[in-house]
Formats: structure tokens, sequence, C-alpha cells
């Protein structure tokens, strides 16, 4: 008897799982249908490129993100007279489904890619990253002469235990369904143009990515500026600590963001970030650093 309830909760535990499994790819599906598309690209996620000064800034999107979200930003150094590249991180700005194909092979790609194209007509390059473009900024600054580096809300370590279960998760359910943002966010997320869902493939690449990036930070000279949301619900705030405590840097700043979330960067936030990280590049430019 004992038996048979054991094989029965089994069947009915891998039929739930299937059934959730069946659920998640068809919600990811249904909301991958919702976004405007032009030749397979979600409108205004194009990548962003204004050519102005010799001194050029490399801005690097975030995970599930597009250039979109650093527009602001870019228009903001383009009015200072820099040169501004945001380029499309592979496997974003058109489907989760093409997220999902890549890896973060991938992704350091598109930022050697984009480094070594203004590389060959800007004699100085600052790095500028948000979430996994912080990453990728830290990245490029271990292997290249980048002239400063600014991070935000870049992560090391997370908040939620669900990276030590993403096998047990991926089993359930592929996709995490409004991806890596609260409902709260869901308004910034659609203006943001955020992927609606993220592939757990995706996460777990994220995660390997880090460890990748740990033992590198030694190699990191250049002067380094890391901006960190206190109310980040992502990533822990010793992720900025790390950071610093690990890198070779001579010139290292350190902000907290107080009112802002790890995607949702308020209007008096996004205007300190602006100013304090354009100081800080400044900084660098008068002191021939």
């Amino acid at each position: 008897m004992k038996l048979k309830k054991t094989i029965s909760f089994i069947l009915i535990l891998v039929l739930l799982c299937g059934v959730s499994r069946v659920v998640s790819i068809y919600a990811a599906k249904y909301l991958d249908t919702k976004y405007q598309r032009e030749n397979g690209v979600i409108v205004g996620t194009n990548e962003i490129y204004i050519e102005k000064g010799d001194e050029a800034i490399l801005l690097l999107h975030g995970l599930a993100a597009s250039p979109y979200a650093l527009k602001e930003i870019a228009n903001f150094y383009a009015t200072k007279g820099y040169t501004v590249y945001v380029p499309v991180i592979k496997g974003h700005g058109t489907s989760v489904f093409d997220l999902e194909k890549t890896n973060y092979l991938d992704w350091r790609n598109s930022a050697e890619q984009a480094y070594d194209k203004l590389s060959k007509n800007h004699s100085k390059i600052y790095v500028i990253g948000a979430s996994l473009g912080g990453l990728l900024a830290l990245d490029l600054a271990s292997d290249h002469d980048v002239k400063g580096v600014v991070v935000l809300n870049t992560p090391i370590e997370f908040k939620s235990e669900l990276s030590k279960v993403l096998p047990l998760v991926y089993l359930v359910s592929p996709y995490l369904i409004r991806g890596l943002f609260t409902l709260e966010e869901l308004p910034v997320a659609t203006e943001l143009k955020l992927y609606d869902s993220l592939p757990l493939k995706s996460a777990a690449q994220l995660l390997s990515y880090i460890e990748f990036i740990k033992p590198k930070l030694k190699n990191i000279n250049a002067p380094i500026f890391v901006i960190q949301s206190v109310k980040d619900d992502l990533v822990e705030l010793e992720s900025a600590s790390f950071i610093l405590n690990n890198i070779n840097s001579k010139n290292e700043d350190l902000l907290f963001l107080k009112n802002s979330t790890h995607i949702n960067i308020i209007k008096e936030d996004r205007e300190i970030f602006k100013q304090r990280s354009y100081k800080f590049i400044n900084s660098l430019e008068v002191n021939n650093v």
C-alpha cells in the first residue's frame, strides 16, 4: 500500500512539473509576442552611436535590457562632447529566445567588439556598465587600457537563494516570468523595454560569468567609480565592497544611491549618477590620469 502511494505521489509530482514547464514556456512565448518589432528587432532597442570628440564613452547595458535603457545617460555624455557608443549585447533587443541561445562568452565578445570599434579612432575610452554591463566593464578593464570605469549595481553576490537551486527550478520552470524585476517595477521594466521573462539558462550563465570575473579583478588598475543602489532587491550591497577590495586601482570612489532599486533608478538618483560619474571622469581628464 505504501509503495502504491509513493508511486502515485511521484507520478503526480512529475505531472505537476510537466504542466508547470508547459505553462512557463507558453507564458514566455505569449509575453514575447507583445513587442513591436521591425525586421525582428524590438523597436527602439538598436545600438546608439553618437560621434563627438576624441574621448569616448562605452556604455554597456544589463541582462534582458538593451541600449534603450541607457539612452538618457548616452545623450547626457554626448552633450558633454564625448563620443558615445551603446552596443547591443548579443541575444538582446530581439527575443528572449535569442538570449537563451547565448552564453557569457557571446556577451564578452559583444563588449570586446564594441571596445575595438572605439579604440580604432579614439585615444581615450571610459567604460560605464550597469548590472551585467558592469561585469563586462570590469572584464574589459582587466584586459585593456581603459582610462576609467564606472559600474552600477554590478552583481557579485545575490540576495536571492534562487542561484543555489537553479537546476531544480529549471525542471519546473525554464523561464522566470517577469524576469528579475518585481511587480512594483513592472511599469519601469516596460518603459525601459526589458524582456518580460528571463531564461534560467541565461541566469546560470550570469552566475558562471561572475565566477569567471572574480579572479580577474586583481588585474584592474584603472580608476574606478562603483555605484550601488541601497534598495537593490537583487544584488547584495557587499558586491560593491568586494569589487573595491579585490582590484589594484589607486583611484577608487564609492557611491550609494539611497532611493533606487536594481532597475528603477529614480529621477533624483539618475541626476546624481550623471553628475557624479561625469565629475569622476572629468577629473581624470583634468589630471591626465
